[in-house]
């Protein structure tokens, strides 16, 4: 006998929409959060998003999109600026629909969300580590409002703790093919503020990126407006530099001081993100991963919004298959994994080799790049919503002539895309069963230089 069907840890957006998703199907679902309820939605982030992700879950959850005050703004495109603020991209991608969130507001809805089909909240509820038996995780061992050790077990349990997977990291990884810990260049350390401004935004409708390898070295700089007077502007720096990014962004403050002038901090904060590839495997017996968990993210951008939105979807529909049939095994529970691998990490994944890349790159070589136009700004944009470049390596190349500084750059930009296609042919062709698996993991660890 086990107290639900389901332990979701973690009630985040992946959390909620997994949480819905198998209460709508009448499991009885336990949805946990170590935070009061009042407190959930309230998270570091950039708040961008897509309204898209919450259309494309519809045929297995239905889950309203940001509306009324959950939108701080609505997004028309970016700007890529380079290092010396002297050049800018403008992107505008169309037909999506892309907003700036009320991360709180959202949170708190879609919470309810799950409430309202059937999934039971338990708050303030810290969970430590899971219970395994038998080689199956059928449990949750956490510690409650009174200060105590409890237990719950479940048929399923579903990570969605975040970066911290307070349960992957205590699982064997001999056995799960998991990793326990992230390297340092595959961990970004972020701080953010959200200010209210006496000046007026110029063309609120555009996010703002930034990048300066001095200022936030291996990462980027962000400024979202939230409407005309608000901004949503923070700072990453890989974990590898071992800089402070709460000090780092407090120097570009002193830069922009004009806009920010008798600003007024409603929220600030510091928080990682997983800038890598998704585990190569997300699932066990009797065990998911879901959203930062298991590394669902964008790696050149940190965007995890969406993706774990339709990772919970995914996992709600591969759980609830499994629990028909009453088997939760690995093999069960795998169609999770080949989805996800397919419509997300083919397209995903290969950033993280672009990611890599672009690391060590000195702000001269990327000023070079913006001012020459090597790589253009449709370009950029192609790339980082589909995992490839669109004109392909030829025509980059033919382009090297207005960047002969930086040939070396490029002839090395050429053997990455190389790698970025084997990677997405790779991430197409998942193996269906966990039969096949250890060989696609041997190849795919050697492309990512991981042997």
């Amino acid at each position: 006998m086990t107290n639900y069907d389901i332990i979701v840890v973690g009630a985040g957006t992946g959390g909620t929409v997994t949480s819905a998703a198998l209460a709508n199907k009448g499991f009885k679902v336990a949805l946990m959060d170590r935070k009061p309820k009042e407190k959930i939605g309230i998270k570091v982030c950039g708040d961008a998003t897509s309204t898209d992700h919450f259309r494309r879950i519809k045929d297995v959850i239905n889950i309203k999109p940001p509306h009324g005050d959950e939108i701080r703004q609505y997004v028309k495109g970016a700007w890529l600026i380079s290092p010396d603020q002297k050049v800018k991209f403008e992107l505008i991608e169309e037909n999506t629909t892309g907003v700036l969130i009320d991360r709180f507001k959202l949170g708190m809805r879609m919470l309810e969300d799950a409430i309202n089909y059937g999934a039971e909240f338990h708050e303030n509820s810290m969970v430590k580590e899971p219970i395994i038996q038998k080689d199956q995780v059928i449990g949750v061992k956490y510690r409650g409002s009174d200060n105590n050790l409890h237990e719950m077990t479940a048929r399923v349990i579903v990570d969605a703790s975040g970066i911290g997977a307070v349960l992957r990291t205590k699982l064997d990884p001999e056995k799960t093919f998991m990793d326990i810990n992230l390297q340092d260049k595959d961990v970004c350390n972020c701080y953010r503020e959200v200010r209210d401004l006496e000046t007026e935004i110029e063309s609120p409708g555009f996010i703002r990126i930034k990048f300066d390898q001095e200022l936030c070295p291996g990462g980027y700089l962000w400024e979202f407006p939230r409407g005309p007077n608000s901004m949503n502007a923070g700072l990453g720096v890989m974990r590898i530099n071992q800089l402070n990014p709460h000090q780092q962004f407090n120097l570009y403050l002193k830069r922009k001081e004009k806009l920010y002038r008798n600003s007024k901090v409603i929220h600030g904060g510091a928080w990682r993100v997983p800038l890598r590839r998704p585990q190569d495997n997300l699932v066990w017996n009797g065990f998911v991963l879901v959203g930062d968990a298991g590394t669902q993210v964008k790696p050149t951008d940190g965007g995890g919004i969406g993706i774990s939105i339709q990772a919970g979807a995914m996992a709600g529909k591969a759980i609830t298959n499994a629990l028909e049939y009453d088997d939760v095994s690995i093999k069960s529970l795998w169609p999770y994994n080949v989805e996800f691998m397919a419509k997300i990490a083919s397209v995903n994944a290969p950033l993280a080799l672009m990611k890599d890349f672009v690391i060590p790159l000195p702000s001269s070589v990327i000023n070079h790049i913006f001012h020459k136009k090597i790589v253009e700004g449709d370009e950029l944009l192609y790339g980082n919503a589909s995992g490839q470049v669109s004109e392909g390596i030829l025509k980059l190349l033919q382009r090297a002539w207005r960047g002969r500084r930086i040939l070396g750059t490029l002839l090395k930009f050429r053997t990455v895309l190389n790698k970025m296609s084997q990677a997405r042919d790779l991430y197409n062709s998942f193996p269906e069963s966990p039969d096949d698996f250890m060989i696609w993991r041997a190849t795919i660890k050697n492309l990512y230089g991981e042997n």
